[in-house]
């Protein structure tokens, strides 16, 4: 996941918590019943889990360039001290 999907997916979670906690908040309101804002929330965390938890191909659109790696020092000796025995 790149950064810019880490970007898509805490927003997306954050706009799916909202809107499943608003809805069950004002149906919840109406009905005079806590559970339903509960059972609401819920189901709102179950989706943005499935949605933002897994690495999709959706959070890869811009992939990182890296540098090379560079080589270990204990590599670099090696190879003198193998070029000196020679």
């Amino acid at each position: 996941m790149d950064y810019q999907g880490q970007k898509l997916s805490e927003n997306l979670f954050y706009y799916i918590i909202i809107l499943f906690g608003s809805i069950g908040w004002i149906y919840g309101y109406f009905l005079q019943d806590f559970t339903y804002v509960f059972y609401s929330w819920s189901v709102g965390v179950a989706i943005s889990i499935v949605l933002c938890v897994p690495d999709w191909p959706i959070y890869n659109r811009h992939p990182i360039k890296w540098l090379e790696s560079i080589p270990d020092r204990s590599e670099e000796e090696e190879e003198v001290e193998t070029k000196k025995g020679k």
